[in-house]
């Protein structure tokens, strides 16, 4: 009979081939995605406001967090006005596991680029961080972003979409092209999903 630890090791190495279709011990990487891929690879994509998080254990994985969602707003995918997502690693008793997976605050909203679950009904965004989309208070409103500028996340047909907004906003300065106003960005998404 294998022990705990080592079906924790086997798991994090099947997430890890899942993401990335290869795994290094040292370090995971993550290749680089654009909205058209992002959005290709999601069966839901949802303006969500984090509920709550739990950690557990679970028999295969070790621990999991299970984040809880009320859905604002959807792009793609299913109806509901909950979402829920079951990822590897978690802090439990005093012992962290990080599968360097998106965490989610209580209260705080985000844009998600969800998958299909895996087997073991395990789910994190599409691309890790590159599918999680914080919404933020704005000049204008809500915008939104993942950290990375929109001039390289967008294709060249985004960018010349007058209705969308896009192509002026991108007309900012580099430090401002990381955000998007929040109406913008999910008409985008249901166009781009349309097309699917």
């Amino acid at each position: 009979m294998k022990s705990p630890r080592f079906r924790t090791l086997a798991a994090a190495a099947a997430f890890a081939l899942s993401i990335t279709g290869t795994f290094d011990a040292a370090a995971t990487s993550v290749v680089l995605l654009d909205l058209d891929q992002i959005t290709a690879s999601a069966k839901h994509i949802v303006h969500v406001r984090c509920t709550s998080n739990e950690v557990q254990r679970d028999a295969t994985v070790g621990v999991v967090t299970v984040t809880n969602f009320v859905v604002l707003d959807r792009a793609k995918g299913g109806e509901g006005a909950s979402f829920t997502v079951r990822q590897p690693g978690g802090e439990l008793d005093g012992v962290a596991v990080n599968y360097h997976v998106p965490k989610f605050a209580v209260g705080e909203e985000y844009v998600l680029f969800m998958p299909p679950s895996s087997q073991l009904g395990l789910a994190s965004p599409v691309g890790l961080s590159q599918g999680a989309f914080a919404v933020v208070p704005g000049q204008a409103g809500k915008e939104v972003g993942n950290g990375r500028d929109f001039s390289q996340l967008l294709s060249a047909n985004d960018r010349t979409n007058a209705r969308s907004g896009i192509a002026a906003r991108l007309q900012l300065g580099p430090s401002e092209r990381a955000r998007l106003r929040l109406t913008d960005f999910m008409a985008l998404l249901r166009e781009k999903a349309a097309i699917r």
